[in-house]
């Protein structure tokens, strides 16, 4: 992956996709294999619900009030709890109106609580029910990327490109992935698009450099580092890579002006980030 920035701001995106994204009413039977919860796991895991719910909540409760009740939980952080009551408003009703965003809801909760592997099982049903937001696609690819599903991450990385294909994170970890799968064709295709040339960010300048690198086409690969590095010219690993593409070029005075440029600017502003 790209980085633990690209992961703070898809999960700052979620929290809100957890309250306000709604489907058109669906009648759907809901096959998930983990719905094994129940109003008493609630209340065994020390998932207190506030005051002003108890009243809806009082002896069989319907799916909209568990529904609320996780939304509740997840506005707490309390992803586990959260996770209980999504699954519980779908035990008791299946064919729910928004059950494709519950489902969603369930798996980003299971997910945020630790259980990666149910949590992507529930997300990867909330697709195949409809739900299709940006959201959605860029929580499953986090998760299948941490799964090592490298191939199903790109395929969401993908599918969140379709919505918004100026997405940078989505870029970031597309051609981050397509360079580890040795997809160097891939990821020229992916980043080589004349209307993302004055935006591509470090992280996307630097898997282009490489995969020209790799198919020996170093004077492209010098060209984008260049580029890369006169829109952030204080990455070190963009200077590293075109000083380590020159040296092979035998330009070893360019590269060694490469590197003590950006060193030296890094040296001189200590709040600089080192992509």
């Amino acid at each position: 992956m790209a980085g633990s920035r690209t992961k703070t701001r898809i999960r700052a995106v979620l929290i809100d996709a957890m309250t306000r994204a709604r489907l058109r009413p669906k009648c759907i039977y809901l096959a998930l294999p983990l719905l094994l919860f129940s109003v008493d796991n609630v209340s065994a895991q020390n998932c207190v619900s506030p005051e002003s719910m108890k009243p809806r909540l009082q002896g069989k409760p319907d799916a909209a009030a568990l529904t609320d009740l996780g939304v509740w939980f997840a506005e707490q952080k309390n992803y586990a709890c959260a996770a209980n009551a999504f699954a519980t408003s779908l035990q008791t009703d299946p064919n729910q109106k928004d059950v494709a965003h519950i489902a969603f809801m369930f798996g980003v909760s299971l997910y945020f609580s630790g259980d990666s592997k149910e949590g992507i099982a529930a997300l990867q049903e909330a697709e195949k029910l409809g739900y299709n937001d940006i959201k959605l696609h860029l929580i499953l690819a986090e998760a299948l990327d941490a799964a090592h599903d490298t191939a199903g991450a790109e395929a969401e990385w993908r599918a969140a490109l379709e919505i918004d294909p100026e997405y940078s994170d989505a870029l970031d970890n597309l051609s981050t992935d397509l360079i580890a799968d040795g997809n160097f064709k891939g990821t020229i295709e992916v980043l080589e698009n004349p209307r993302l040339v004055s935006q591509r960010t470090a992280q996307q300048s630097l898997s282009l450099g490489l995969a020209y690198a790799k198919l020996n086409k170093l004077d492209a690969a010098v060209r984008v580092l260049r580029d890369g590095l006169n829109t952030t010219p204080d990455s070190l690993a963009l200077g590293s890579e075109l000083a380590d593409i020159l040296t092979q070029m035998n330009r070893k005075e360019e590269a060694a002006t490469v590197l003590e440029v950006v060193r030296a600017r890094q040296a001189s502003d200590p709040n600089t980030t080192t992509h």
